[in-house]
């Protein structure tokens, strides 16, 4: 009989849940932070709602308003959060740069809020 420490399937079944657990506590974090948030299997993407609203339907379908792409990945044994970057062309692989550890939700979340945050500067904020 097997188990998880010797059961290679077992391994990655764990591995498996604990990206979605991460990703999904990611997510949840975001969305208090007033971001929208599409979670897969191992990267989520977060947008702001306030940076595509607009009432032309042109501005609309040509402004995706902010959104950034950030996938968690396993390296030295520990998981990882990474920004993803689109390439130089259209057909370009996405480019990955180093984040932090995926325990720290909390880091990621802000880290990611402040690249998506859109400033009032109607009511004098900065």
């Amino acid at each position: 009989m097997t188990d998880s420490t010797t059961d290679p399937q077992a391994g990655v079944a764990r591995i498996e849940r604990t990206i979605r657990a991460r990703l999904d506590e990611l997510a949840e974090t975001l969305r208090k932070q007033s971001l929208a948030v599409r979670v897969g299997t191992s990267a989520l993407v977060a947008w702001n709602p306030a940076a595509s609203a607009t009432d032309d339907p042109r501005g609309q379908a040509m402004n995706p308003g902010l959104s950034q792409y950030v996938a968690i990945a396993p390296d030295g044994g520990s998981l990882h959060w990474y920004w993803c970057w689109t390439g130089p062309t259209r057909d370009a692989p996405l480019e990955t740069e180093y984040m932090c550890p995926a325990e720290e939700i909390d880091r990621a979340a802000v880290l990611i809020t402040k690249v998506l945050r859109v400033d009032d500067h109607d009511e004098g904020r900065p």
